[in-house]
């Protein structure tokens, strides 16, 4: 199935309901209002189904059918790139490799004073840990004008008599599907070529990432 034809099918099951529960919906009802044929319909649904952008269960005189997480970053993903064509956000690019970082961003991402900054300022609670990625040459020149940017603003502070320093944040797309954010940290280890990434989900199993893998962060500024 092309991709504008999983769009049209997920944006009607969407309209019906089925992102934040299982809808119960017979093959003729979805066949109707797409204006095809069952036959069409049915296979569209087995389709999504084994791609796992939807589940569905069979019932009596029809069936229960939920968007699952990939199907709705699916649609957040066609909703990210309407925006970034449409020109409503401006967007820098990066990309860079996955590699195993030194395991502190679990301890600062989890604390409270930051955590509470993250949810208020860029909407979700994230993931106890950061995902690292090395910064290919090119988009080592472009993180340089983050750092001349106001981005948002975590605060740092002190807690038991020890410091926690100031960040800068901005909200991104990883790989054009997941909601997150990325960091620019006043204290840290790495060097310019590292970019720090926080999401509502551990990345490396949402994306399927492992050491040395690509990946492409749209930074929105």
């Amino acid at each position: 199935m092309k991709k504008h034809e999983k769009l049209v099918l997920l944006l009607q099951l969407a309209d019906l309901g089925a992102l934040r529960k299982e809808i119960r919906i017979s093959t003729r009802q979805i066949a109707e209002k797409m204006g095809i044929s069952r036959q069409s319909a049915h296979r569209k649904l087995m389709e999504l189904e084994r791609e796992k952008l939807i589940t569905r269960e069979l019932i009596t005189k029809g069936q229960l059918i939920k968007i699952t997480s990939k199907g709705e970053d699916f649609l957040r993903s066609i909703y990210h790139e309407l925006e970034i064509l449409l020109g409503e956000v401006g967007v820098i690019t990066l990309e860079g490799r996955v590699f195993t970082g030194l395991g502190e961003g679990a301890y600062y991402v989890s604390h409270p004073k930051y955590e509470k900054q993250f949810i208020e300022k860029l909407g979700f609670k994230p993931y106890p840990g950061t995902l690292n990625i090395r910064l290919v040459s090119e988009s080592v020149k472009k993180r340089r004008k983050l750092e001349l940017l106001p981005g948002i603003p975590i605060e740092g502070f002190t807690n038991e008599g020890r410091s926690y320093g100031n960040a800068k944040s901005f909200k991104a797309i990883i790989n054009g599907a997941v909601k997150g954010g990325v960091l620019l940290i006043e204290r840290t280890h790495y060097g310019p070529d590292v970019l720090e990434i926080i999401a509502p989900y551990y990345l490396r199993d949402r994306l399927n990432l492992k050491d040395g893998d690509l990946v492409r962060v749209d930074v929105v500024v």
